[in-house]
């Protein structure tokens, strides 16, 4: 068997050091330090936000038109919805129920995409009109929970769709 190797330093010997590691760590330090102290120094650039577009009488009174149309026929669809409700008949009740949700998805979503369409729209008739589209979206979703009109849980989201669709009908006119 061959002898053991003698170890490395011999004992007493010094410790020859490693300095390479220590002197990254520093450089790499102050490179952080300095990339830091760069970003928090550097001016940063103004958000300049854009003028609000302006829209002439026209085309505003083009837009209110057609989103007060397009609410019309929305508003059309769900009273022609409701007139089912009520029925005795079994099957009568259970469509009616499903194009009462129809009407409520797919009116809502066809009153916001038509407001993106018409930027021009007077602000409060957009409000109101986005606030009702919301609140028939959560009415939806309480009745595909299962939820009946008369759930104390359902008035919030009812309540909101009978203000905002009284709103609408006066910024209408």
């Amino acid at each position: 068997m061959p002898p053991a190797p003698a170890p490395w330093p011999p004992a007493g010997a010094p410790r020859p050091t490693r300095r390479w590691p220590t002197v990254a760590l520093l450089v790499a330090i102050a490179v952080v330090a300095v990339v830091a102290v760069v970003g928090w120094l550097r001016p940063t650039q103004g958000h300049k936000s854009s003028p609000a577009p302006t829209y002439t009488d026209q085309q505003v009174a083009n837009a209110k038109t057609s989103v007060c149309a397009a609410f019309e026929k929305v508003q059309h669809a769900i009273d022609l919805a409701n007139s089912h409700v009520g029925s005795t008949d079994y099957a009568t009740q259970l469509a009616a129920a499903a194009l009462t949700h129809e009407t409520l998805d797919a009116g809502s979503r066809y009153l916001l995409t038509k407001l993106a369409e018409e930027p021009a729209t007077p602000p409060d008739l957009a409000t109101a009109v986005r606030n009702g589209a919301n609140a028939d979206r959560e009415a939806l979703i309480g009745y595909l929970n299962g939820l009946p009109a008369t759930d104390p849980t359902m008035q919030p989201a009812l309540n909101a769709s009978d203000e905002a669709t009284a709103k609408v009908r006066r910024l209408c006119k």
